[in-house]
């Protein structure tokens, strides 16, 4: 298996998070977007954003893939996350992505998307889910720019009811 690590895209340095990230990820996990279409992830303070960098980096070791921190790559500024999650619904990993709201709305999250979606069809999956809330419409616009279908409604006991979308490789 070839680890989701690094990538570099026309804009982009997609890595691993460090504990160095830990201010920018608790912004954006206290921004009010991710509050209310991803929801809490008990992200309230520094040493909680370290703990969740860690926990991101320790599921890339078990499955391979995970989160990557998004960079400018002319200033190194960070821009947002964006990654694989094992939901353990289904055998392919699901795609997800959040972005710093200075990144919003350049076309950088696409961006990020597909570099993710060409290495997942280069390990050979055969299909990625992602999941959106509802109201959400600008992740499932992004969703639709690289290639993701709706496929209805996602119920699990963990969290809210979630838009779901699928994409075959």
């Amino acid at each position: 298996m070839t680890y989701c690590n690094r990538f570099s895209t026309q804009r982009l340095i997609m890595r691993p998070l460090t504990l160095a990230d830990k201010h920018w990820v608790l912004s954006l996990q206290q921004d009010e977007q991710w509050k209310r279409f991803i929801g809490s992830r008990g992200v309230n303070n520094i040493d909680d954003a370290c703990d969740y960098i860690e926990s991101t980096n320790a599921q890339r070791k078990e499955w391979g893939y995970g989160l990557l921190a998004l960079e400018d790559k002319q200033t190194g500024l960070p821009l947002g996350v964006c990654g694989l999650f094992n939901r353990f619904a289904f055998t392919c990993p699901d795609l997800g992505f959040a972005m710093l709201p200075q990144a919003r709305g350049k076309g950088l999250c696409v961006e990020a998307c597909n570099a993710v979606i060409d290495w997942s069809k280069s390990q050979g999956y055969g299909f990625l889910t992602a999941m959106t809330h509802p109201e959400n419409a600008a992740s499932q616009r992004v969703l639709e720019k690289v290639g993701f279908k709706r496929h209805g409604i996602y119920f699990d006991k963990t969290f809210p009811a979630q838009t779901l979308y699928w994409r075959d490789l």
